[in-house]
Parts: C-alpha cells; sequence; structure tokens
C-alpha cells in the first residue's frame, strides 16, 4: 500500500475514535459520578527501508519508515470530581477511591460513584435506574425517622429509633484490586472483569475513603478542556484528510506518465 496513504488512513482512524471518546466524556459532562477517560495512541511497526526500496546511498540500509498510528485501550480517570450539597439524606459521595456496589439488571454487581439514592415502594435503597443498592439493614427502612437520619463517615445509617440514636444499617465501599480491570457499561457504571478480586471496606476499614452524605460527586471531565481537544482532534483529522487527497491527486500523475 502506498505509505503516505497508509499513514493518513491510520491517523484518521485514530483521531475519529479520539473524537468519539471526547464526545462521550462531553455528553457526560453532567453525569453524577462520571470519570472520564481518554484515547491514546502508538506508533505502528516501522518497516525497514533498504536501498533497493529508495535507490539511495548505502545509509538507506539503517532507515526505516514509520507505518502510522493505532489506538490503544481507553484508559479511565478516577480522580475526584467536585461535590455539591443536596440536603437529601440519602444522597452520599465518596471522598476517596471508593465506590457503591448495586445490583442491576440479572443480579449484575455494578460499581458506581453515584451516590444519589432513594427508597422505593418496598422500602428499599435504589438508584433512579432502579439498581438496589448493597447495604446491610439492621432495622426495617419502615422504622426508620427520615428526618432524622443520617450517614457517617464510616457508612454507618442512623436513625433516631424510639426517642435513641441508633445504627440502623450499613453502607459499605468497594474497590478492585486494579481499578483498570473495570469496564464502563453506560454513564457512570462499571463492570468489574471477571476474576478481579474486588475488596470491600468490611474487611479493610477506611482504606477507600468516607463517604459524604447529603452531597452528590460532579463528574470528573474538564468541559473547556475536552472541547479544546475535540478541536485539536477535528483539525488533525482534516489534515490527514488533506495529504490523503494530495496523496492521490499526485499518485494520478504518475499514472499518466507511466
Amino acid at each position: 500500500m502506498n505509505i503516505p496513504y497508509s499513514i493518513s488512513k491510520s491517523a484518521m482512524r485514530s483521531q475519529q475514535q479520539k473524537m468519539d471518546q471526547l464526545a462521550h466524556n462531553i455528553a457526560n459532562a453532567n453525569t453524577i459520578g462520571y470519570k472520564k477517560s481518554d484515547t491514546s495512541f502508538r506508533e505502528l511497526v516501522h518497516n525497514a527501508v533498504t536501498e533497493q526500496d529508495v535507490r539511495l546511498s548505502g545509509t538507506a540500509d539503517n532507515s526505516s519508515l514509520n507505518r502510522g498510528v493505532w489506538t490503544s485501550a481507553g484508559k479511565n480517570h478516577f480522580s475526584q470530581g467536585s461535590l455539591t450539597q443536596t440536603g437529601d439524606p440519602l444522597h452520599m459521595a465518596v471522598g476517596g477511591s471508593g465506590f457503591f456496589a448495586v445490583q442491576g439488571a440479572d443480579n449484575l454487581q455494578l460499581l458506581t460513584r453515584d451516590g444519589a439514592f432513594h427508597l422505593n415502594g418496598t422500602g428499599e435503597i435504589v438508584n433512579d435506574r432502579g439498581d438496589y443498592l448493597e447495604v446491610e439493614l439492621f432495622v426495617p427502612s419502615n422504622q426508620w425517622d427520615l428526618n432524622s437520619l443520617q450517614i457517617s463517615k464510616n457508612g454507618d445509617i442512623l436513625s433516631q429509633i424510639n426517642g435513641q440514636e441508633t445504627v440502623v444499617g450499613s453502607v459499605p465501599l468497594f474497590l478492585p484490586a486494579n481499578a483498570q480491570a473495570m469496564e464502563s457499561v453506560g454513564g457512570n457504571m462499571y463492570r468489574v472483569a471477571d476474576g478481579t478480586q474486588l475488596i470491600s471496606s468490611v474487611d479493610q476499614p477506611g482504606a477507600f475513603g468516607s463517604i459524604m452524605n447529603n452531597y452528590l460527586e460532579e463528574s470528573n471531565v474538564n468541559l473547556a478542556q475536552s472541547l479544546t481537544e475535540m478541536i485539536m482532534s477535528q483539525r488533525a483529522y482534516s489534515l490527514n484528510a488533506k495529504v490523503m487527497q494530495s496523496t492521490d491527486e499526485i499518485q494520478s500523475l504518475i499514472n499518466q506518465f507511466t
């Protein structure tokens, strides 16, 4: 294949993947607990260039040509997002590296930083998708006094029962042994890869941070930076498209003389 054409084609493909990833980040800039991901590029294997290939001096024997770029797997960035106070007793944010665990469709365990929970009609703690928060209850929720409800930094759910503050439940945090083993299943939800060890704050109290009650964590997307990167990526895509067009035109001229 024509080498300039091959290089431009791989660059356009990689820039398109980067723009897709940036668009996903921008679309989730206001999604509670969303963690941005990025795209990185790597060079394709160099091909040796010999004197016979280029009809140059003997120094060409030690030369090589880059074959373009390819996109490596996207990397999630789990840096802390800004915290917003809501005043809702079942809203929680994690100050640290931990995640809430919820039971999604088909009882699939998912991890999330989205702490916008509420009680459903049957008294279970769920998120807006209807996923059930993994929580240990000591007292049924229908006996809780929601006006006095608090959640401590270590996850204890506190409520007044018969005039006395009582621990009525506990919210654990979780963290996989390898954070990059988490696969995004859309928005702010992650599935842990099979075989990955999942550690609980029950086993390691305080190791994954603390729970901030009455707060929600915003996404960690820097919108201005993402838009700037989008413009740069679009320009790189257009530039490589022009290179392909010029290569095609030059090839056509060459063919006219052969």
